[in-house]
């Protein structure tokens, strides 16, 4: 407001300076040094009144003018700063403020998505949190009450709890991680069929275990640039995926291949699949399909995959189809 009475003052200030001088000083010199005619001091006077209306009433409207749509944006972003988060700058009809306007919008933008996160990754702590919580707390008040006997099967199933408690916690603090802009990445030249087949030997004993049956199709010397150690907890995700939701006497494939400048890592199975539905939701923050809605877990394992490909420069693909089994392909660029 300081601004806007100061730029007007100073504006119809300087102008009715000038008027006043055109007007009545100059002309009086003239006369008086003989360099011009007479003139009658009330034409000089009336002159001048009409001037210094004009000069007015030209600044009032310039002013306003010139500082309209800044108050428009500043209202704008006050209304934003107070909570509403779906406040935006409308056009302000003034082709010299639209790279203004855009860049305050897409502020607004990001500032909105980002509140959008934070409230889902709450939530998504909370819902993932609850049950085993809930579980651990009614299993162990009844052992405190005296009202079941403290048997290895009741410690077992309470000590599974508190496990799939700390799966939770870890998982969600690792999609953190992985989301942050901070994420530290080790890129160098890596060779897909050497990580592939070490993470495939790292998870055959669960896979056993599951009665799944896997093989591999590893092309070798497919070199991209990666970081392993990220790239060796990618397939695991993928493969612990196909142990907690494939049937027994399923096939887990791994292969690995070079198309074109890209390298590209597949796990496929032949487990039941997803719906169109679920295809959409399948990265989604703690989500699970109906098939796995019993199985312990934290619905973060494609997220955080998708989110450390990403960080490499790389793309996810899935396709699946019921009872078609599913397909993850990653693909990086090639090493150069």
């Amino acid at each position: 407001m300081e601004v806007r009475l100061l730029t007007g003052f100073l504006v119809v200030s300087l102008t009715a300076l000038g008027v006043l001088l055109m007007g009545t000083v100059i002309p009086h010199l003239l006369a008086r040094t003989g360099h011009g005619e007479a003139v009658d001091t009330r034409w000089l006077v009336m002159a001048s009144v009409v001037a210094l209306l004009t000069a007015i009433v030209a600044s009032v409207l310039a002013t306003r003018r010139l500082l309209a749509p800044i108050e428009l944006a500043l209202t704008t972003a006050k209304a934003f700063a107070a909570g509403d988060h779906s406040a935006r700058v409308p056009d302000l009809g003034r082709p010299e403020l639209v790279e203004l306007v855009d860049a305050l919008n897409a502020a607004a933008g990001q500032v909105e998505r980002s509140e959008l996160d934070r409230q889902r990754h709450t939530a998504d702590i909370a819902h993932e949190l609850r049950t085993p919580l809930t579980a651990l707390q009614a299993g162990l008040e009844e052992l405190r009450d005296g009202l079941v006997p403290a048997s290895h099967a009741r410690l077992a199933a309470l000590h599974d709890q508190a496990s799939r408690l700390g799966r939770v916690v870890n998982d969600l603090a690792e999609l953190s991680a992985v989301e942050s802009p901070g994420l530290q990445l080790t890129l160098d030249h890596v060779d897909l069929a050497e990580v592939a087949e070490d993470a495939v030997a790292a998870r055959a004993g669960a896979m056993s275990a599951a009665a799944l049956t896997w093989r591999t199709e590893l092309d070798p010397g497919v070199v991209v640039g990666a970081d392993a150690d990220r790239l060796h907890q990618v397939i695991g995700n993928l493969l612990a995926n196909c142990t907690a939701y494939c049937r027994a006497g399923d096939t887990v494939v791994v292969r690995v291949r070079a198309d074109d400048q890209r390298g590209v890592l597949e796990v496929a199975d032949s487990g039941p699949g997803l719906s169109e539905e679920e295809r959409t939701h399948v990265f989604d923050r703690s989500w699970r399909g109906s098939g796995g809605r019993t199985r312990p877990g934290s619905g973060l394992g494609l997220p955080i995959t998708r989110a450390l490909v990403v960080a490499q420069r790389g793309e996810v693909e899935l396709t699946s189809g019921v009872d078609q089994g599913t397909s993850v392909r990653i693909i990086l660029p090639l090493a150069r």
